[in-house]
């Protein structure tokens, strides 16, 4: 049996140094690694997760391998930490309103990796603190290392594995031969803090200003049980084996503490103890980790990124307006020429002059991607001559859009029109217009061999063509193209416990109260750096940009304020946007609290983001993808989306096949009635029209956590749950009225 002075001369060794392992090393070796999927790596098995090997052999956590990225393009990097900058942005926003007047404490809220110490401002400086690194393979190591008796239910915990490596869990305890166990609770707290179980406290000593851990009973024993029980963890307690007394699971955590306890002793808000006490939960609950992370398509053009810089206003004014048609002044032809001239370039003139016939003659034929084509490389010629500075931009005539222009530095980045717009003009350029020789981008109408049997049958053509064209026609898409290879990146960086989200609501005595969550960068690596895991893929996707037209008088039927009628829908929804902000706050459920009025740029995402979902679920039912495996991207000022396949494995061509075999099939489900039901009857109609049985899917697949998204816009129903409950119900984008 282990004596009672060796266990105290055991939890009594110094911890202001590492021990080496036994023998003679002297460095501790590296941690052991695990190989899985890289986007499994990257997300469910990144940094800080707690996971236990097949048959429940150990618990243990993930720590990071120093491996570095192949060359990534400077484009992708600087989406990479743009967007990451926008998340920390945006979270911190959040969180900083919790308890206004009061200011929350930036070490509360935010990694000091995001954020500059000296002005508190965001910055995310990605050559000192961060490091691209290529998830194939993931350390980990024992944890927690806190282990109980199955017997006696003793308690013997180490600070660290060399610890353990050096003085291994003994074979007997309490003169019965010991069956030790990991113990499988954990403490978690908002602030990203996870230690084990224990009963040693942490105390604020006022005088030294510092936090201590007291590493006894007050009857001086060191030695602990833990009994559990029942299942909830308030009836747990700690029994000391000296006297017998109890304590219950109760732990502040320390950083949060000394936060608080520094604010409090110098006059500052008065905080409450739930505010600092972790919270014990299973290694398996979701609370215990959340993961950080963004995606994005990629663009070898820079442009996508640096318009959208502060001191590059005045260009993406006039390349928006020029994109969705704004009235602006601009120079006379004749100035234009004259000014060619002057430089010796007078040729590019009838050059442009040429193009715009071609997009003419093409839009005449009913070419519309080729007319698109011609339109978009005269715009490039037209560009060059500004970027080169032989003629000045125009004076765009639209004061909201400018003032939009303005305003978007502060909104959230995932659903900035006036980015999307800027991503969509290159999308159609980069993986549309420039693949389509090489057959990687393939408009429906005019089919390959890969994806239609008809190709060189004139008369089978001609039916392809009239059936497709006329189930196309009755769901709504004016163009639909099958892109192969298209380059998505994701991107991870960091995690949150407790919540996923920037607020948690304890609850607390029929109370709840409002706590700040931290954003964390991953552990660091040995170099120092914290790893941002990125993942390339080129899989196949879908494009679909819907019918104008058809979008007018839906949103016309449904009562919409300031549908335009000599604009197009695109100008008007960036002149009326307002920020949805990064977590749709003005979309959650809020039943019979909303306002009245029903705004153009709310219903275009709605219905675009409702109808990308319908996409999902009609090609996972034929494609034998599943809708969890399938990423969606919206650019609603184009009236248009993606749906692409996700993953790492090999593309295998399922969307291809797909249209090939079963592509009315597929169309045919977009419209399909029982598809647009819900086996949650009316329960699901009255609240909004979405729910995991219908239109929803995984929170982690949709690029808004399955908020503005409702089945009504499509087969018409019972308003938005964000409108009061006596509203209009609407008329689906499907309804005879709007499809005629």
């Amino acid at each position: 049996m282990t004596s009672q002075t060796n266990r105290q001369n055991w939890r009594n060794r110094s911890t202001n140094t590492v021990r080496p392992y036994a023998g003679t090393q002297t460095t501790p070796p590296k941690a052991p690694i695990m190989a899985r999927s890289r986007v499994q790596l990257a997300t469910t098995y990144a940094p800080g997760v707690l996971f236990t090997w097949e048959g429940a052999k150990g618990i243990c956590r993930s720590v990071p391998i120093d491996r570095a990225t192949p060359p990534i393009e400077e484009a992708t990097q600087l989406l990479i930490f743009d967007g990451i900058k926008e998340i920390a942005s945006n979270w911190l926003q959040r969180a900083s309103t919790i308890r206004t007047p009061d200011a929350v404490p930036m070490q509360l809220m935010l990694d000091d990796v995001f954020y500059n110490p000296r002005t508190y401002e965001v910055e995310v400086d990605r050559m000192q603190h961060f490091q691209l690194n290529d998830p194939g393979v993931m350390g980990y190591v024992p944890y927690p290392l806190l282990y109980q008796c199955a017997h006696c239910d003793y308690l013997q915990e180490y600070e660290s594995i060399e610890e353990q490596s050096r003085r291994p869990l003994p074979l007997h305890c309490h003169g019965h031969e010991a069956r030790w166990t990991q113990v499988d609770v954990v403490y978690v707290h908002w602030s990203g803090a996870l230690e084990p179980l224990s009963p040693y406290r942490y105390n604020y000593d006022t005088t030294r200003q510092v936090v201590t851990r007291i590493r006894q009973c007050q009857c001086g024993s060191q030695d602990f049980q833990l009994k559990r029980r029942g299942n909830i963890f308030a009836t747990w307690q700690f029994v000391c084996e000296g006297c017998g007394d109890t304590r219950d699971l109760k732990q502040p955590e320390p950083v949060t503490l000394g936060i608080l306890e520094r604010e409090q002793q110098g006059g500052g808000r008065n905080f409450e103890r739930i505010e600092v006490n972790m919270l014990p939960v299973s290694y398996r609950a979701n609370a215990a980790f959340y993961p950080q992370k963004g995606s994005f398509i990629e663009f070898r053009d820079r442009s996508v990124v640096e318009l959208l810089l502060p001191q590059r206003q005045n260009e993406l004014l006039q390349r928006v307006a020029e994109i969705h048609g704004f009235a602006f002044t601009s120079p006379s032809e004749n100035e234009i020429v004259e000014a060619l001239q002057a430089v010796s370039r007078e040729a590019e003139w009838q050059e442009y002059g040429e193009i715009l016939q071609l997009a003419a003659n093409a839009q005449q034929r009913g070419q519309t991607a080729r007319a698109d084509e011609r339109r978009q490389e005269a715009a490039e010629l037209r560009e060059g001559w500004y970027r080169d500075g032989i003629i000045q931009r125009g004076q765009v005539q639209s004061p909201a859009l400018v003032a939009a222009v303005v305003q978007r530095e502060g909104w959230a980045r995932r659903y900035d029109p006036i980015r999307l717009t800027i991503e969509h003009d290159r999308f159609r350029v980069e993986h549309i217009q420039e693949r389509r020789t090489s057959h990687e981008a393939v408009d429906v109408m005019q089919p390959d061999r890969l994806i239609c049997d008809a190709v060189g049958n004139p008369d089978a053509m001609a039916r392809y063509q009239s059936d497709t064209g006329s189930l196309l026609n009755r769901i709504g898409f004016e163009q639909v193209t099958l892109i192969r290879g298209l380059p998505i990146c994701e991107f991870s960086f960091g995690f949150s416990r407790v919540s996923s989200t920037p607020v948690y609501q304890r609850e607390f005595n029929n109370r709840s109260v409002a706590m700040p969550v931290k954003l964390n960068a991953f552990p660091r690596l040995p170099n120092n750096r914290h790893p941002v895991y990125v993942t390339q893929q080129k899989n196949e996707a879908l494009y679909f940009r819907l019918n104008e037209e058809r979008v007018r008088r839906w949103l016309v039927a449904n009562d919409i304020t300031n549908v335009p009628v000599n604009q197009g829908i695109g100008a008007a929804y960036l002149e009326s946007y307002q920020d949805f902000r990064p977590f749709l706050d003005r979309f959650k459920n809020r039943e019979g609290q909303g306002g009245t009025q029903r705004f153009l740029a709310d219903y275009t995402y709605l219905l675009l983001h409702s109808m990308a979902h319908q996409v999902m679920h009609a090609l996972a039912d034929v494609s034998g993808l599943d809708s969890d495996g399938l990423g969606e991207y919206i650019f609603p000022a184009d009236l248009a989306f993606v749906v692409y396949r996700k993953g790492m494995t090999q593309d295998l061509g399922n969307i291809s096949a797909m249209w090939r075999n079963n592509h009315l099939e597929f169309l045919r489900r977009m419209l399909d009635s029982r598809l647009l039901r819900c086996g949650s009857g009316s329960l699901c109609d009255s609240r909004g029209g979405a729910c995991p049985a219908c239109i929803m899917v995984s929170e982690v697949t949709c690029i808004t956590s399955n908020q503005l998204l409702s089945r009504a816009a499509l087969r018409g129903g019972p308003a938005p749950n964000w409108e009061p409950q006596n509203s209009s119900a609407l008329i689906g984008f499907f309804d005879p009225m709007v499809m005629s």
